[in-house]
């Protein structure tokens, strides 16, 4: 994404190109932006009605005012719902901010707080990768793929088995669910979460027939259950509106069910429907989706870039899928009238660093390169798939942060002399490995994506460029659907702007 991209948000319109060139992520809500910046500093600045802003009231700031709280902490992800705001750094760390009546900040209080503030307790020393909330409950998953909940609970929506409110993060069991969860996500009063084996599980309020069950059969679950109707269908993402979810299989197909008022499911009528329905009429293979808890829209692009929509649009109601005239999914929601918001955090491009170029261009002495997987001085023993590579902490913290910090800190890492790897195939974790002490990559396309979304994971920008510049290079007739199913499968890890060359 492009400092370009920002024009398309009013808000950000009017700022000097040289502020634009700082920015490197960014959010928009009901009139109000917050940027970090490649100094890694945070303001906010615009329309403050929900306490957006993070600055400790609700008064709207023309001038651009630094979050203290959030400066400093690389933030590498933004999310919020109507009321409810959270930051996650590169550390893992979830700051949140907003309205708290439930708990629903995880704070341990049930005290409404306008400051972005750490949540400690379970989190403490666990990596956050992705935060999912309602105005009412939370959901965070971890590195280690695991999910904890805090909020209301009145309907089972924290997935614990029982339905007592959590004002901390408590841990949730996915009994013989048959994989890890790669992503979740909250609508108003349920919860959904996505495996890595495809397989889709709900639970909470079964509004509007959420559950994949009729509301006359199911009024609630407080445990997670596999959504009824996907099955045969390995899904890839999920995305949630208010009370409506979609889901994106490996073939490009979406499924749609729940609320649909507004037309949002795209099945011709406007009637709910707590069936996993395919949607027909989008004309070709979907690459993304996305929806949002704030508006009840959908939106779809093709391998083509056509933009599809489906539900309430500016004053408009679309039952069925829409092709439009917009060139990206984040475009269709800067267009909203006076509710313009980003349905994901803007994430734009690097500007190449001399100094990181430089440092990439030359190879690593010859000595150093003999010390990778040397099991007879090394410190740190990686397992993938069963097979051992060695490695030396000095090397890694001195070329990565998320290494500083994992061997530094008070991580149940840092004193570990043998970490499990269980997300990652062993040939590109041996590749990432090797990279630290060789600067050389050496490998397919297909591999070469994986191998970006690791690097991306660990907040290496040198070994990201190194590894778009393979697939770029690589991709052919032949093997660019396989580098796209990969793309796919990958979708949780890699950037959402990331976009196949071909």
């Amino acid at each position: 994404m492009s400092d370009d991209s920002l024009d398309e948000w009013e808000i950000f319109q009017e700022l000097s190109d040289e502020l634009k060139r700082k920015i490197r992520l960014a959010v928009v809500y009901r009139g109000g932006a917050i940027y970090v910046t490649k100094d890694d500093e945070v303001f906010g600045f615009g329309k403050n009605l929900t306490g957006f802003l993070g600055t400790g009231d609700k008064q709207s700031r023309t001038e651009h005012t630094k979050i203290e709280q959030l400066c400093g902490q690389n933030i590498q992800d933004l999310q919020f719902a109507y009321l409810t705001f959270f930051a996650i750094s590169a550390t893992g760390s979830v700051y949140a901010w907003g309205k708290n009546d439930n708990g629903q900040l995880g704070l341990g209080t049930k005290k409404d707080t306008w400051i972005p503030t750490k949540i400690e307790g379970n989190l403490e020393t666990k990596r956050v990768v992705q935060v999912a909330c309602s105005d009412y409950h939370t959901l965070v998953l971890t590195s280690d793929r695991e999910v904890f909940s805090f909020g209301w609970n009145k309907y089972g929506q924290l997935g614990l088995g029982h339905n007592e409110d959590q004002s901390l993060p408590k841990k949730l069991d996915f009994f013989a669910a048959g994989g890890v969860v790669t992503a979740v996500a909250c609508l108003v009063f349920s919860s959904l979460a996505l495996l890595d084996s495809g397989q889709v599980f709900v639970w909470g309020k079964n509004e509007d027939g959420i559950l994949g069950h009729s509301e006359d059969d199911v009024e609630k679950q407080n445990i997670p259950r596999k959504v009824p109707g996907l099955e045969g269908i390995t899904i890839t993402r999920i995305v949630c509106g208010l009370n409506h979810a979609l889901a994106l299989s490996n073939d490009g197909k979406v499924y749609s069910w729940g609320w649909n008022g507004s037309g949002q499911l795209g099945n011709g009528t406007d009637e709910n429907s707590h069936e996993p329905t395919l949607i027909f009429g989008i004309g070709g293979r979907i690459r993304d989706v996305a929806s949002n808890y704030n508006y009840s829209v959908s939106v779809a692009i093709t391998e083509a870039d056509d933009v599809i929509i489906w539900g309430w649009l500016n004053g408009s109601q679309n039952k069925s899928p829409t092709k439009t005239s917009f060139k990206s999914l984040d475009e269709v929601f800067a267009k909203l009238p006076i509710l313009a918001f980003t349905f994901r955090p803007l994430r734009l491009k690097l500007n190449d660093d001399p100094i990181v170029e430089k440092n990439t261009a030359n190879e690593s002495p010859e000595w150093l390169k003999k010390y990778f997987n040397d099991a007879d001085t090394a410190d740190i023993v990686f397992v993938v798939e069963g097979k051992k590579i060695y490695a030396h902490k000095t090397i890694l913290l001195m070329r990565c942060a998320v290494f500083r910090t994992m061997f530094q800190g008070n991580w149940k890492e840092s004193n570990e002399s043998e970490q499990i790897i269980k997300h990652h195939s062993y040939d590109v974790f041996f590749a990432f490995l090797r990279y630290f002490y060789t600067n050389q990559v050496d490998m397919q396309p297909v591999l070469a994506l994986e191998l970006f979304a690791l690097a991306h994971f660990y907040q290496m920008t040198d070994l990201q460029k190194e590894s778009l510049k393979i697939i770029e290079r690589g991709v052919t007739v032949e093997n660019a659907a396989s580098i796209y199913d990969r793309a796919i499968l990958l979708a949780a890890e890699v950037p959402t702007d990331l976009k196949i060359p071909f």
